[in-house]
């Protein structure tokens, strides 16, 4: 399991009652859009929980630099705090750390609803192109993004560890989405063990243009966690 990095508080929003869904955001964003993309779970039995990562929104911007498993240890002591396993929702950077919190700490995720990451670290194009964007940001004064861009670059190739996640997930692509194009994505649906693929009419972002994807994802593994419930009793 990493190491967690010195604790910060971020800034969380916290609505209904129930199973836990964790909704992480993507870059330049916070956690507002991903929280009214999900409230309808709950008022269904479910809580749903979207902090606002490091660097973004209301919360922290500590001192970098940053890596994804900062984030996932983030997003971690909250999932704990409140008593997980959570089913995590995450799109683009909050996939990513999605996926390094499934990876680092197993027990708080139960299931993960991805969109907008693939599988494989950037090639050495890919972290040029990153780090230009990081700079671009620092040059101006957004440095909770330049840091985030910078761990984007960073990020490690999953795909050897993906084969050994035993968690159910759904991976949705946007068929529009130019920074991270369905058949990478697809290629992600392949690595992990147990998951779904669907490609939808948007572009990356999803939540914002077709929430009601997101939230039958999560049911969707609610029901199959309890058919193999029942199957096993």
């Amino acid at each position: 399991m990493p190491s967690l990095p010195p604790a910060i508080d971020l800034h969380v929003r916290s609505r209904g009652e129930g199973q836990l869904v964790v909704g992480i955001h993507d870059l330049l964003a916070d956690g507002a859009g991903i929280m009214r993309a999900l409230t309808p779970l709950t008022g269904t039995g479910f809580r749903v929980v979207a902090p606002d990562l490091r660097g973004h929104g209301a919360s922290p911007c500590p001192d970098g630099p940053w890596s994804i498993d900062d984030f996932a240890s983030d997003v971690a002591r909250i999932v704990a705090s409140r008593g997980g396993p959570a089913i995590v929702v995450g799109q683009g950077l909050g996939a990513a750390a999605a996926l390094a919190l499934a990876l680092g700490h197993p027990g708080l995720v139960s299931g993960l609803v991805l969109s907008g990451v693939g599988p494989r670290g950037e090639d050495q194009p890919g972290q040029e192109r990153w780090m230009k964007v990081s700079r671009a940001f620092e040059e101006r004064g957004q440095h909770g993004a330049s840091r985030a861009a910078e761990a984007m670059a960073n990020r490690p190739d999953w795909r050897g560890a993906l084969a050994q996640l035993d968690v159910r997930s759904v991976v949705i692509a946007g068929e529009r989405d130019r920074a991270t194009p369905p058949e990478v994505q697809r290629e992600l649906a392949v690595w992990l063990r147990n998951a779904g693929f669907q490609a939808v009419p948007t572009g990356h972002d999803v939540a914002a243009e077709r929430p009601g994807i997101l939230l039958a994802a999560v049911k969707h593994l609610v029901s199959a966690a309890h058919r193999s419930e029942a199957v096993a009793a």
